[in-house]
């Protein structure tokens, strides 16, 4: 579970992001994706207590790729910066919500959960669920360990209404969100040390009632 040599490799991976780079360092990514596996596997561990829906899920479920999606758009870097894992019942690419780990250079690791790219017939419904129930969702993000952990319900905005709804919507700035984040970032140091491995289950703890609510839209 050598994070530091994994931020190493990202950082390296950041400053030289092309296939022939990748191609001459494989050796050293599979090292940093060995000891990505083993953060993930031990994230999963401690999951395993809060929530009986992951019994089964396998670190590989939940892994990432580190390419992007598209080779096709010319002078663009073809890898991301980071490893990343998406925590749920079915992996990565389930339909529920997920406890994400992110490992990136810069500040930019960060613990937490939520949905970062519903469909939209499942946005649809999350904001469905808003509508019928504001009050609940407003009570997990007004909870103190929320507040203090995480700040505010993070991700992407839409800047009107939402169809069907009104502007006068007492939830509007619920749902107008297009994610459903919250999200606690890390220094390097930090991560290189691993004392955020004991805010593992705090965090993951605290962003589970967020789960249930959006998980409700699932089931």
């Amino acid at each position: 579970m050598n994070t530091s040599y994994i931020l190493g490799f990202l950082r390296q991976l950041q400053a030289n992001n092309s296939k022939l780079w990748m191609d001459q360092h494989r050796e050293q990514y599979q090292e940093a994706r060995q000891c990505f596996t083993e953060l993930v596997a031990y994230a999963i561990d401690e999951l395993q207590q809060l929530d009986a829906t992951l019994y089964g899920v396998k670190p590989q479920e939940c892994l990432f790729r580190i390419n992007k999606n598209d080779f096709s758009k010319k002078g663009e870097a073809p890898y991301k910066g980071r490893m990343g894992a998406g925590i749920s019942e079915g992996g990565r690419h389930s339909p529920y919500a997920n406890y994400i780990l992110v490992l990136e250079p810069g500040g930019r690791s960060r613990i937490g959960g939520g949905m970062a790219n519903p469909t939209p017939a499942q946005l649809a419904l999350v904001r469905e669920e808003i509508d019928y129930n504001p009050g609940e969702l407003e009570a997990i993000l007004l909870a103190p360990d929320f507040k203090a952990q995480f700040g505010t319900l993070q991700g992407d905005k839409m800047q009107g209404t939402p169809k069907g709804y009104s502007k006068s919507h007492t939830a509007l700035g619920l749902l107008q969100h297009k994610q459903y984040l919250a999200l606690h970032y890390f220094t390097d140091e930090e991560i290189c040390n691993l004392s955020f491995l004991k805010q593992l289950k705090p965090l993951y703890t605290t962003v589970k009632p967020l789960h249930d609510f959006l998980n409700r839209t699932v089931e």
